[in-house]
């Protein structure tokens, strides 16, 4: 319970309990947002750090200040494409580019215990019109 407590107050574009606010989101389209976070993606990919850019340039405040991390993630607290990614993940890898209700996200990996999991993400947000 402990754990979904934190998340419930640091997570909140991740949970189904939160609804997203999109007055905060920044003045780009969809199609901005998408080719942003693609960007961001390849990076990480050719071996820049994800926590670097998370920290730089995730809009989810809840993590984007520790390097875009959440520690002890559980199944049933996350949106369901959130979830779905995540829980899809090997060690270190990193998903393609989803979207859910909150924007454009992609996660790393950390670890995997059982049903709990320590990752990165990082939020790009837009503009719904």
């Amino acid at each position: 319970m402990k754990t979904i407590l934190l998340l419930l107050i640091a997570a909140p574009f991740i949970l189904n309990a939160q609804s997203p606010d999109n007055k905060k989101a920044p003045d780009r389209t969809r199609d901005e947002a998408l080719t942003l976070i693609e960007s961001y993606r390849e990076r990480v990919i050719l071996g820049e750090p994800m926590s670097k850019l998370a920290t730089m340039y995730s809009e989810d405040p809840g993590s984007a200040a520790n390097g875009g991390q959440y520690d002890d993630i559980v199944r049933g607290v996350m949106v369901p494409e959130f979830e779905k990614a995540a829980f899809s993940l090997s060690k270190n890898e990193i998903s393609e580019v989803f979207e859910t209700q909150y924007g454009y996200h992609f996660i790393q990996l950390i670890s995997r215990k059982n049903d709990t999991l320590s990752l990165r993400h990082i939020l790009i947000t837009f503009q719904k019109r």
